[in-house]
Order: structure tokens, then C-alpha cells, then sequence
């Protein structure tokens, strides 16, 4: 029988799961702030931590360039929209290889179709991954550009979280320890997978959130948000309070360095009462919640995973939204979510105290879910690689490179071939239109008779049915019943009453058979009409099939790809889905085209970077003892995928070695103005002709 923490109400698999925060709520570990000598320990390896996370000229270029793109298309499909740049990448607090955060700003538009018209295009453009997100609060797009390598959001409206990035941005020039601790504690956080609030764990700008609030309250800023000057501002017909006090500064600002400040960030929060206050940076400090009015709601976290309840209650670990006061940054939170980064949270502080290692701290939970971000070192994998295996490695590399350009381009012939089939069956169909709109026409012309000749053959069939005389009989019936009827009367012969009732009935019943006996003889009239109408048009409809023929017979000849083809729409539709199938298979193949081509640079940059070290190392053999003039020792430490750009471009516009071409002084005053000829250049890039 399962036996539950008498204290915690925690099962053996769960205290198990959440060992640290069980162990803390039985009190059999005690937290406390590391010791200096420890914390210096730690300095390094966070410096050598956020250098690598320092945005660099290509990734910025990467990032410009793929905003102009999308900018340039985006634009275009919306009237009146535009894009802007927020989150993380415009505040200066992103990690390398995070999210690119874009909001399209579109007036008075339906959000969810503007969403998949989105992402419609970025499947066209040959984006990879493309999903939707429509249910949430702000509809998003997301999608990974195979070309930057950059993984992107696109928000529609989402105008609110721009002034809350403008916020960020004063707060990171206030003082680089603050972009610092925040990329300290979103790498842990990402790799200790507590950054998905997707997955029911904290968003990376609650994050952020915390850090600043952790920080306000160590006095190593000001908070932004307190000003005598209040700026009240309308933004999607909500009043906000938007004040940011850029003039705000602090007397006796704490100077700790960023490896004490991450200390008593994981001691602060590790150690904290979450049901006891709400965390705002706007106040300054914490709220009680009965100032904010937000409950610690049942059920708790562990009470929903140890029963079948799938929603826990609200505001267990409370943090107010800066702007928008009235959301929780929390409400994102599943039991297992809060669970974890409660146990996370003690475990960093737990060891941080007993001096292990930045990376073990951080050691990944599950590395196949960041299998998509760049590793910090380009060559990682090639460093404990000889130069045969590598040669092996790119020789291989370029078969599969060469091999699939030509499927590629195998692909691209077809579909160029059915996109020229489905033109030219378009344009015979085009051509004779006015046939087959004569045609068609006559054709519902025959349905709708058709229809209408049943109809009124019904009808006069059910009269004669009724009506079992034949009209010349009744109107001589009626003559003789009417003469009957109006004879002066022989005084001897007097019918009886009942006689003379007997005619007067039947003179009437005859009446009302001849009106529907001369409506049966008006329909059958009509029915003659009609099918003598009908057989004429079928006439006319045989004249037309023969014009149709024949001048659909001329185009064919005419079109040599048509031959021996059954030229109609549906074969028109079918090329179609042919060439969408085609360019579906296309975009995914140059994708791969793309990562090999890109692989194949890597592996040709290692053996340059290679063969350049052997070559200094063995003049700096052969010249012992001299001195070396100008140049510089070759860097063999990590190179970042951040400097893949340039690094492949350079490779790519060094080539083979040319000739050397004399230019006179007219063509060298030509070329100075630039390329001035019409050409196609690549997207965000220019390249110079020769």
C-alpha cells in the first residue's frame, strides 16, 4: 500500500521526484547564502557564460536582415500594418539562439485568419516548423527560418507588451549586472527546463521579472515605476499606467559582483513564502495579498497530483505584470510546473552553498529538447577527431550534397514541366470559353426543360386519370343535358323533382369536367411545345460539342505538350495539385540542402583552421629563437556559431583563385558608381557583380 509524507502529503514516487523541496519542507536541510571564497569559485565560469550569450555584429545582421524580409512581405499582405521588434531581442535580455519576438500591428482586423494568412506565406517562403497558435490571449505564429538558423514568434496586436519591453530596455541600461544576471538565470532556468510556459512552468519574462524585483530589493537599482509623474496612456481601449522614470538612481547602490547577486537570487526565492505575498516590481517590493485581493486558491499543487483534479487553484507563486496589474504572471502554472521550480530553486541554492560547478548546476534536463540551439563551440565535435576522419567526414558530406542538388533540381524540372502543362491546358480551356459557355448554357437549358416537361406531363396524366371522358364527349354530353334542361316543358310529361335535381347535378359535374378536360388539352399543348423545343436545342447542343471539338482539335495541334492529353478542368486541377505537392517536396529538400551546404563549410573551416595552425606552428619550429613581427598567435578555442555567417561567406567569396583582370580607367570609374544593371539579388543581402 502506497504510504503518503504525513507532512508534505507527498507519495514515495513524488518525494523522489521532488527530493530538494521535500527535503527542505521536513526540514532535513537547512539553506544558507554560500560563503565568499565559494561564490569567487563561480565568477568564471558565469563571465565565460555571458560573453558567449553577448549578441554579436552577425547575429545582429542575421536578425536585420530577416526583419526586412519580413517587414517587406508582411506589409505588403496587410494594409495600413507594421512590424515592430519587442521581447527580449529589442530589451538587450535575450540568450544567444532565443526566441525573435516580432508583433504585427494591424488595425481593425480579425487576428486568427490574419494568423494563418501568416502562415500560409511563411510555408510558402520555405519556413520551417510553421504553427499556429490561435487560442491563446494573442494569437501567434511561430517558425524557424532555415536560413538564419533564428526560431521566431509573430504576435498580431500584441501593443501592451511593447511598452512592458521599453520597461526592460530602461532597466538593462541601468546597469549591465542586469542583462548579466538575467542571462545567468534564464540559461539555468532553459536548461533546467523550467522556461516553457507552454509546458505549465514560468515564461522567460517572469524570469526576468523576478530578477529585476530580486534586484530592487538587493539596491542595486531604482525602481522605474515610482515617479511623482504618472503617465496614464490608452492602449487597445484599456487605461494603463505606463510611467517609466529614466531619471530615477539610487544613493549607496550595492556593488556586488553578478556571481554573489545569483546567490541570493536562488537563497531569496528557494527560501521564500510564496502564499504569503505577490512579487511587484511596480510597488517596489511585495504585496500582502489582501492589499493585492489575490488568494492562495485550492487545490494546491500537490493535492492535484496526488488526486484526479487537472487545475490547480490561482496565485500560488504570485507575480504582478508591471503594466498590466491585473494578470499573474503564475496563471500559466500546472501542479508539476510549480512543483519543480520550487524543487529547482532549493536544489541551485543547495548547491551553490556546497560549491559544485556551474555546469553541474545547470547540467540539462533532457538534451534532445534543445537539440534546435546552436552549441556554443562550432567545432565541438571535431576537436577529438583526426584529420583523415574529418576528410572522410566532408567527402562524405559533399556526395550527399551533390547527390541531393541533383534531386533537387530533378524535382524543380518536373514541376516547372507540370506548371507549363497545367498553363497550357489552362489555355486551350481559356480559348474556347465561349464555346463551352454556349455550351454549358444550352446543357442547364435541356435540364431545366427536362424538368419541366415531367412536370407538366404529370400533371395532364393525373387529369385524364380523373377523368375518364375524352373533352368532345363531355361537351356533347353537356349540350344535350343543357338542351335537357332548358326544353319548354310538355304539361303530360313533367319530370319528377328528384328527375330534375338528378340533370341539374350532373350538368354541373360536367361543367367541372370540361374546365379540367380543356386544362388537360392546354398542358398536353404545352408538352408538344416544349419537346419540340427540346429537340431543337439538343441540335443546337451537337453544332456547339462540334465547334468545341474542332477548335480545341486546332489549339492541340498547336501545343505539342498536349498531345494524347484529355484536356478538361479537372485535369487542370489535378496538375495543380500536382505542382503544390511538388513545391512542398522542393522547399523541404532545399532545407536539407541548406544544413549540408552549411555543414560542408563547417568541416572545410576546421581543416583551414587546422591547416593554418600546423603551418604557424611549424614556421614558429623552424624559426626558434627569432622574434615574430606582426603576427598573432591562431586562436584555437571555442568559435560560436554566432560568427557561422561571416565565416561561410568568406569561405564561399574566396573560391577558386582567378586571373587578375586589367580594367581601363573608364570601366574603374564605372564600377566605383556600383552596379547599375537590372539583376535578382538574394533576400537581405548585395552582391557586387564582377
Amino acid at each position: 500500500m502506497t504510504s503518503y509524507c504525513e507532512k508534505t502529503g507527498l507519495s514515495p514516487e513524488d518525494m523522489n521526484l521532488y527530493r530538494h523541496y521535500h527535503s527542505y519542507l521536513t526540514q532535513k536541510i537547512s539553506l544558507s547564502k554560500p560563503a565568499n571564497e565559494t561564490i569567487k569559485g563561480f565568477s568564471k565560469p558565469l563571465q565565460r557564460l555571458i560573453g558567449n550569450h553577448a549578441q554579436n555584429n552577425n547575429e545582429a545582421k542575421r536578425k536585420e536582415r530577416l526583419f526586412n524580409h519580413l517587414e517587406k512581405s508582411l506589409v505588403s499582405k496587410f494594409q495600413s500594418a507594421s512590424l515592430v521588434v519587442f521581447g527580449s531581442s529589442a530589451s538587450g535580455l535575450s540568450l544567444k539562439s532565443g526566441d525573435y519576438d516580432l508583433c504585427l500591428i494591424i488595425p481593425s482586423v480579425d487576428e486568427k485568419k490574419a494568423i494563418k494568412k501568416i502562415s500560409s506565406m511563411l510555408r510558402g517562403q520555405g519556413m520551417d516548423s510553421v504553427e499556429t497558435i490561435t487560442n491563446a490571449k494573442v494569437p501567434i505564429v511561430k517558425f524557424s527560418d532555415p536560413r538564419s538558423g533564428l526560431q521566431v514568434d509573430i504576435s498580431i496586436n500584441n501593443s501592451l507588451a511593447l511598452h512592458n519591453t521599453k520597461l526592460l530596455a530602461a532597466y538593462c541600461k541601468l546597469d549591465k549586472r542586469v542583462k548579466e544576471l538575467v542571462t545567468c538565470v534564464k540559461y539555468w532556468a532553459l536548461h533546467r527546463n523550467l522556461c516553457d510556459a507552454w509546458s505549465g512552468t514560468l515564461s522567460s519574462y517572469a524570469w526576468t521579472i523576478l530578477v529585476i524585483n530580486h534586484l530592487i530589493q538587493e539596491n542595486v537599482i531604482p525602481n522605474l515605476q515610482q515617479s511623482d509623474n504618472r503617465t496614464i496612456a490608452d492602449v487597445d481601449g484599456i487605461e494603463y499606467d505606463l510611467t517609466i522614470n529614466t531619471n530615477a538612481s539610487l544613493n549607496d547602490a550595492n556593488e556586488a559582483e553578478v556571481a554573489e547577486l545569483l546567490a541570493s537570487f536562488f537563497y531569496r526565492y528557494a527560501t521564500r513564502e510564496w502564499d504569503k505575498s505577490v512579487i511587484s516590481i511596480r510597488n517596489g517590493g511585495d504585496l500582502t495579498r489582501k492589499e493585492k485581493g489575490w488568494r492562495n486558491e485550492p487545490p494546491s499543487a500537490i493535492e492535484v497530483i496526488n488526486s484526479d483534479n487537472t487545475k490547480m487553484g490561482n496565485h500560488h507563486m504570485a507575480i504582478e505584470d508591471p503594466f498590466d496589474i491585473d494578470v499573474d504572471l503564475c496563471r500559466v502554472l500546472r501542479a508539476h510546473g510549480e512543483l519543480n521550480i520550487k524543487n529547482e530553486l532549493i536544489r541551485a541554492c543547495e548547491m551553490f552553498s556546497d560549491g559544485s560547478t556551474w555546469k553541474s548546476i545547470c547540467d540539462t534536463v533532457n538534451e534532445s529538447r534543445l537539440e534546435h540551439l546552436e552549441p556554443d563551440d562550432l567545432f565541438h565535435d571535431l576537436r577529438d577527431k583526426s584529420d583523415s576522419i574529418v576528410a572522410n567526414m566532408l567527402e562524405k558530406t559533399k556526395a550527399e550534397m551533390v547527390s541531393l542538388e541533383k534531386r533537387v533540381n530533378a524535382l524543380e524540372d518536373e514541376k516547372h514541366s507540370t506548371i507549363k502543362m497545367a498553363k497550357a491546358m489552362r489555355g486551350v480551356i481559356d480559348e474556347t470559353s465561349g464555346i463551352r459557355k454556349e455550351h454549358k448554357a444550352t446543357v442547364l437549358g435541356l435540364k431545366e426543360r427536362s424538368d419541366l416537361i415531367e412536370e407538366i406531363k404529370s400533371q395532364r396524366d393525373k387529369i385524364n386519370s380523373d377523368i375518364i371522358l375524352p373533352i368532345h364527349m363531355i361537351e356533347d354530353e353537356l349540350s344535350k343535358v343543357y338542351k335537357r334542361l332548358t326544353e319548354e316543358l310538355d304539361i303530360h310529361r313533367v319530370p319528377s323533382l328528384e328527375r330534375e335535381k338528378e340533370h341539374f347535378s350532373w350538368f354541373i359535374e360536367l361543367q367541372a369536367m370540361h374546365a379540367k378536360a380543356r386544362e388537360a388539352s392546354e398542358l398536353h399543348q404545352r408538352f408538344i411545345e416544349n419537346i419540340n423545343l427540346q429537340k431543337s436545342e439538343i441540335a443546337k447542343l451537337k453544332i456547339y460539342e462540334t465547334q468545341h471539338d474542332d477548335a480545341t482539335k486546332k489549339l492541340l495541334e498547336q501545343e505539342p505538350l498536349l498531345k494524347d492529353k484529355n484536356v478538361n478542368r479537372k485535369e487542370v486541377i489535378s496538375f495543380d495539385r500536382r505542382v503544390q505537392k511538388l513545391q512542398k517536396v522542393v522547399r523541404q529538400r532545399r532545407t536539407e540542402l541548406h544544413k549540408l551546404r552549411r555543414e560542408v563549410g563547417r568541416l572545410e573551416a576546421w581543416m583551414r583552421k587546422k591547416s593554418s595552425r600546423n603551418k604557424n606552428h611549424s614556421k614558429r619550429k623552424n624559426h626558434r629563437g627569432s622574434k615574430s613581427s606582426g603576427t598573432s598567435k591562431p586562436n584555437a578555442g571555442p568559435v560560436t556559431l554566432g560568427d557561422i555567417s561571416g565565416l561561410l561567406s568568406a569561405i564561399e567569396n574566396e573560391g577558386s583563385s582567378k586571373k587578375v583582370r586589367k580594367i581601363n580607367a573608364k570601366k574603374a570609374g564605372m564600377r566605383k558608381l556600383g552596379n547599375l544593371s537590372a539583376h535578382r539579388g538574394e533576400r537581405g543581402s548585395f552582391k557586387r557583380k564582377d
